[in-house]
Protein backbone atom coordinates (compact mmCIF):
# COMPACT_ATOMS: atom_id res chain seq x y z
CA UNK A 1 0.00 0.00 0.00
CA UNK A 2 1.38 3.40 -0.87
CA UNK A 3 2.29 5.40 1.91
CA UNK A 4 -0.11 8.84 2.18
CA UNK A 5 0.37 11.70 4.80
CA UNK A 6 -1.61 12.26 7.56
CA UNK A 7 -3.67 15.38 6.61
CA UNK A 8 -4.56 12.64 3.32
CA UNK A 9 -5.20 10.11 6.05
CA UNK A 10 -8.03 12.48 8.12
CA UNK A 11 -8.89 13.76 5.23
CA UNK A 12 -10.37 10.82 3.21
CA UNK A 13 -11.63 9.59 6.86
CA UNK A 14 -13.32 12.68 8.02
CA UNK A 15 -15.97 11.36 4.73
CA UNK A 16 -16.61 8.13 6.72
CA UNK A 17 -16.99 9.04 10.33
CA UNK A 18 -18.76 12.29 9.57
CA UNK A 19 -21.90 10.28 7.88
CA UNK A 20 -21.57 7.78 10.69
CA UNK A 21 -21.67 10.23 13.05
CA UNK A 22 -24.58 12.37 11.12
CA UNK A 23 -26.35 8.84 10.82
CA UNK A 24 -26.43 7.46 14.15
CA UNK A 25 -29.48 9.42 16.25
CA UNK A 26 -28.47 8.53 19.44
CA UNK A 27 -24.66 9.79 18.68
CA UNK A 28 -26.01 13.06 16.55
CA UNK A 29 -29.07 14.11 19.58
CA UNK A 30 -25.72 13.21 21.85
CA UNK A 31 -23.57 15.67 20.11
CA UNK A 32 -25.77 18.49 18.80
CA UNK A 33 -28.01 18.57 22.44
CA UNK A 34 -25.74 17.38 25.22
CA UNK A 35 -22.41 17.58 24.65
CA UNK A 36 -22.23 21.30 22.48
CA UNK A 37 -24.13 22.51 25.85
CA UNK A 38 -21.69 20.26 28.40
CA UNK A 39 -19.93 23.59 29.38
CA UNK A 40 -16.29 22.39 30.93
CA UNK A 41 -14.19 24.68 33.04
CA UNK A 42 -10.78 23.96 32.36
CA UNK A 43 -8.35 25.58 35.19
CA UNK A 44 -4.68 26.15 34.71
CA UNK A 45 -1.82 27.20 37.09
CA UNK A 46 0.30 29.06 35.02
CA UNK A 47 3.68 30.67 35.86
CA UNK A 48 4.99 33.33 33.38
CA UNK A 49 7.21 36.18 33.41
CA UNK A 50 5.46 38.98 33.11
CA UNK A 51 8.16 41.63 34.07
CA UNK A 52 8.56 43.45 37.49
CA UNK A 53 5.59 46.04 36.66
CA UNK A 54 3.16 43.69 36.28
CA UNK A 55 0.70 41.93 39.44
CA UNK A 56 2.43 39.32 41.25
CA UNK A 57 -0.41 37.12 40.63
CA UNK A 58 -3.92 37.35 38.82
CA UNK A 59 -7.06 35.05 37.43
CA UNK A 60 -7.54 35.68 33.54
CA UNK A 61 -10.44 34.00 32.23
CA UNK A 62 -10.21 33.39 28.16
CA UNK A 63 -13.39 32.94 25.84
CA UNK A 64 -13.86 32.49 22.63
CA UNK A 65 -15.60 31.39 19.57
CA UNK A 66 -19.42 32.42 20.36
CA UNK A 67 -21.04 31.87 16.85
CA UNK A 68 -23.80 33.56 17.86
CA UNK A 69 -25.53 33.09 14.76
CA UNK A 70 -27.67 31.36 13.30
CA UNK A 71 -28.76 29.23 16.59
CA UNK A 72 -28.91 32.83 19.06
CA UNK A 73 -28.95 30.37 21.94
CA UNK A 74 -28.87 33.71 24.57
CA UNK A 75 -29.79 31.02 27.18
CA UNK A 76 -26.28 29.16 26.43
CA UNK A 77 -24.16 32.36 26.89
CA UNK A 78 -26.03 33.69 29.63
CA UNK A 79 -24.54 29.96 31.47
CA UNK A 80 -21.51 30.69 30.38
CA UNK A 81 -21.55 34.33 32.10
CA UNK A 82 -22.95 33.07 34.78
CA UNK A 83 -20.05 30.30 35.17
CA UNK A 84 -17.15 32.77 34.23
CA UNK A 85 -18.59 35.19 36.92
CA UNK A 86 -18.66 32.57 39.53
CA UNK A 87 -14.47 32.22 39.23
CA UNK A 88 -13.74 35.78 40.69
CA UNK A 89 -11.77 36.55 37.54
CA UNK A 90 -9.37 39.48 37.33
CA UNK A 91 -9.95 40.18 33.65
CA UNK A 92 -11.45 37.96 30.72
CA UNK A 93 -10.05 38.22 27.52
CA UNK A 94 -12.27 37.05 24.72
CA UNK A 95 -10.67 36.24 21.07
CA UNK A 96 -13.23 36.85 18.61
CA UNK A 97 -15.57 35.11 16.63
CA UNK A 98 -18.88 36.57 18.09
CA UNK A 99 -20.80 35.56 14.51
CA UNK A 100 -20.75 33.48 11.67
CA UNK A 101 -22.51 35.58 9.31
CA UNK A 102 -24.86 38.01 10.50
CA UNK A 103 -23.92 40.93 13.27
CA UNK A 104 -27.74 41.56 12.81
CA UNK A 105 -28.36 40.40 16.10
CA UNK A 106 -24.81 41.14 17.52
CA UNK A 107 -26.41 42.80 20.54
CA UNK A 108 -28.05 39.87 21.99
CA UNK A 109 -25.21 38.66 22.73
CA UNK A 110 -23.23 41.58 23.83
CA UNK A 111 -25.55 42.42 26.26
CA UNK A 112 -25.16 38.97 27.75
CA UNK A 113 -21.42 39.40 27.63
CA UNK A 114 -21.76 43.34 29.40
CA UNK A 115 -22.67 40.91 32.27
CA UNK A 116 -19.22 39.64 32.84
CA UNK A 117 -18.07 40.81 36.21
CA UNK A 118 -14.38 40.87 36.22
CA UNK A 119 -12.31 42.82 38.79
CA UNK A 120 -10.59 45.13 36.07
CA UNK A 121 -11.92 44.50 32.86
CA UNK A 122 -13.22 42.56 29.59
CA UNK A 123 -10.65 43.03 26.54
CA UNK A 124 -11.07 41.46 23.22
CA UNK A 125 -9.79 40.97 19.88
CA UNK A 126 -11.64 40.24 16.38
CA UNK A 127 -12.07 36.73 14.41
CA UNK A 128 -12.13 36.01 10.63
CA UNK A 129 -15.90 35.49 10.75
CA UNK A 130 -16.73 39.03 12.36
CA UNK A 131 -15.12 39.69 8.79
CA UNK A 132 -16.28 37.61 6.35
CA UNK A 133 -20.18 38.50 5.68
CA UNK A 134 -21.33 40.17 8.33
CA UNK A 135 -20.47 44.12 9.94
CA UNK A 136 -17.11 44.43 11.59
CA UNK A 137 -18.08 48.03 12.42
CA UNK A 138 -21.73 47.08 14.09
CA UNK A 139 -19.80 44.31 15.99
CA UNK A 140 -17.09 47.17 17.49
CA UNK A 141 -20.11 48.97 18.67
CA UNK A 142 -21.54 46.94 19.85
CA UNK A 143 -18.83 45.64 21.88
CA UNK A 144 -18.21 49.37 22.92
CA UNK A 145 -21.49 49.88 23.93
CA UNK A 146 -21.57 46.79 26.26
CA UNK A 147 -18.11 47.91 27.70
CA UNK A 148 -15.73 45.30 26.33
CA UNK A 149 -12.82 47.33 24.90
CA UNK A 150 -11.91 45.44 21.59
CA UNK A 151 -8.06 45.88 21.10
CA UNK A 152 -7.45 45.81 17.44
CA UNK A 153 -4.14 46.32 16.72
CA UNK A 154 -4.16 47.64 19.46
CA UNK A 155 -2.31 47.03 23.18
CA UNK A 156 -3.56 48.57 26.58
CA UNK A 157 -1.91 48.42 30.37
CA UNK A 158 -4.34 47.11 32.99
CA UNK A 159 -4.01 48.46 36.26
CA UNK A 160 -4.64 45.87 38.95
CA UNK A 161 -3.71 47.44 42.62
CA UNK A 162 0.14 45.94 42.41
CA UNK A 163 0.94 46.43 38.83
CA UNK A 164 -0.14 46.67 35.50
CA UNK A 165 -0.89 43.79 32.94
CA UNK A 166 0.41 44.50 29.29
CA UNK A 167 -2.36 43.04 26.63
CA UNK A 168 -1.78 43.21 23.22
CA UNK A 169 -4.68 42.57 20.66
CA UNK A 170 -4.39 41.75 16.91
CA UNK A 171 -6.84 41.98 14.01
CA UNK A 172 -7.99 38.46 12.63
CA UNK A 173 -4.72 37.28 10.42
CA UNK A 174 -7.19 35.33 8.07
CA UNK A 175 -10.43 37.73 7.86
CA UNK A 176 -8.85 41.29 9.07
CA UNK A 177 -5.84 43.28 8.63
CA UNK A 178 -3.66 42.31 11.50
CA UNK A 179 -0.42 44.65 12.33
CA UNK A 180 1.85 43.45 14.98
CA UNK A 181 4.03 46.87 14.40
CA UNK A 182 1.09 48.90 15.29
CA UNK A 183 -0.19 46.86 18.09
CA UNK A 184 2.88 47.05 20.15
CA UNK A 185 4.01 50.79 19.27
CA UNK A 186 5.23 52.45 22.05
CA UNK A 187 6.54 49.27 24.26
CA UNK A 188 9.57 48.94 25.34
CA UNK A 189 11.26 46.41 24.26
CA UNK A 190 11.93 44.70 27.77
CA UNK A 191 7.97 44.72 28.39
CA UNK A 192 6.08 41.20 28.97
CA UNK A 193 2.67 41.12 27.12
CA UNK A 194 -0.62 38.71 26.66
CA UNK A 195 -1.44 38.81 23.31
CA UNK A 196 -4.95 37.94 22.03
CA UNK A 197 -4.15 36.60 18.60
CA UNK A 198 -7.78 34.55 17.14
CA UNK A 199 -5.84 32.03 15.04
CA UNK A 200 -2.82 30.11 16.96
CA UNK A 201 -0.97 28.86 14.13
CA UNK A 202 0.21 32.51 13.87
CA UNK A 203 2.41 32.12 16.89
CA UNK A 204 4.85 30.50 14.58
CA UNK A 205 5.45 34.62 13.47
CA UNK A 206 4.71 36.22 16.85
CA UNK A 207 7.16 34.00 19.04
CA UNK A 208 10.12 35.56 17.22
CA UNK A 209 9.00 38.65 19.78
CA UNK A 210 10.28 37.25 22.92
CA UNK A 211 7.98 40.09 24.67
CA UNK A 212 5.06 37.83 24.41
CA UNK A 213 4.72 35.51 27.56
CA UNK A 214 1.15 34.27 26.37
CA UNK A 215 -0.75 33.68 23.37
CA UNK A 216 -4.20 33.00 23.65
CA UNK A 217 -6.09 31.88 20.94
CA UNK A 218 -9.45 30.01 19.33
CA UNK A 219 -10.83 29.60 15.74
CA UNK A 220 -10.17 25.43 15.98
CA UNK A 221 -13.55 24.76 18.38
CA UNK A 222 -10.57 21.96 19.16
CA UNK A 223 -11.93 20.35 15.58
CA UNK A 224 -15.39 20.24 17.44
CA UNK A 225 -15.60 16.69 15.93
CA UNK A 226 -12.91 14.72 17.52
CA UNK A 227 -12.72 10.37 17.11
CA UNK A 228 -10.79 8.35 19.55
CA UNK A 229 -7.32 7.40 18.77
CA UNK A 230 -8.00 9.77 15.35
CA UNK A 231 -8.06 13.20 16.97
CA UNK A 232 -10.02 16.03 15.22
CA UNK A 233 -11.22 15.38 11.31
CA UNK A 234 -11.03 18.70 10.74
CA UNK A 235 -9.12 21.77 11.11
CA UNK A 236 -9.34 25.45 9.57
CA UNK A 237 -6.70 26.95 8.18
CA UNK A 238 -4.62 29.13 10.72
CA UNK A 239 -5.46 26.23 12.82
CA UNK A 240 -3.79 22.92 11.41
CA UNK A 241 -0.99 22.78 13.63
CA UNK A 242 -1.90 23.82 17.48
CA UNK A 243 -5.58 22.24 17.62
CA UNK A 244 -6.60 22.85 21.25
CA UNK A 245 -4.37 23.37 25.08
CA UNK A 246 -0.92 24.41 25.54
CA UNK A 247 2.17 24.38 23.45
CA UNK A 248 5.09 25.73 23.62
CA UNK A 249 5.63 27.06 20.77
CA UNK A 250 10.11 28.23 20.28
CA UNK A 251 9.88 29.48 24.15
CA UNK A 252 6.57 31.28 23.10
CA UNK A 253 3.68 29.33 25.88
CA UNK A 254 0.57 29.15 23.21
CA UNK A 255 -3.10 28.23 24.79
CA UNK A 256 -5.86 27.40 22.33
CA UNK A 257 -9.27 27.24 23.67
CA UNK A 258 -11.68 24.93 21.90
CA UNK A 259 -14.66 27.67 22.11
CA UNK A 260 -18.03 27.85 23.16
CA UNK A 261 -20.16 28.15 19.82
CA UNK A 262 -19.90 25.69 16.70
CA UNK A 263 -20.15 26.34 12.78
CA UNK A 264 -20.67 23.84 9.98
CA UNK A 265 -22.81 21.11 11.72
CA UNK A 266 -23.82 22.10 15.15
CA UNK A 267 -22.20 19.04 16.52
CA UNK A 268 -19.26 18.25 19.49
CA UNK A 269 -17.93 15.07 20.45
CA UNK A 270 -15.44 14.17 22.82
CA UNK A 271 -14.66 18.55 22.56
CA UNK A 272 -16.87 20.20 24.94
CA UNK A 273 -17.24 23.94 24.72
CA UNK A 274 -14.29 25.54 26.98
CA UNK A 275 -14.33 28.01 29.28
CA UNK A 276 -10.62 28.36 30.55
CA UNK A 277 -9.24 29.78 33.85
CA UNK A 278 -5.90 30.88 34.69
CA UNK A 279 -4.41 31.28 37.84
CA UNK A 280 -1.25 33.54 36.78
CA UNK A 281 2.05 33.44 39.10
CA UNK A 282 4.41 36.28 38.18
CA UNK A 283 7.85 35.23 38.16
CA UNK A 284 9.45 38.55 36.81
Amino acid sequence: MADISRRTFLNRLKFFWAPVLLGGGGVYAYGSEIERHRITVEKHALALALGPKAPAALRMVSLTDFHFDPLHEVEFFAECVRRTNELNPDVVLLTGDFVTHSASRISELTQVLGKLTPKHGIFASMGNHDHWNSNPVKITTALNDAGISLLKNQHTRVEMGDGSLLITGLDSVWGGHPQWDVATRGMGAGERMISLVHEPDYADTLCSDKRVALQLSGHTHGGQIRVPGVGPLRLPTWGQRYPAGFYDVQGTKLYVNRGLGTIGIHVRFMCPPEIACFDVTNTG
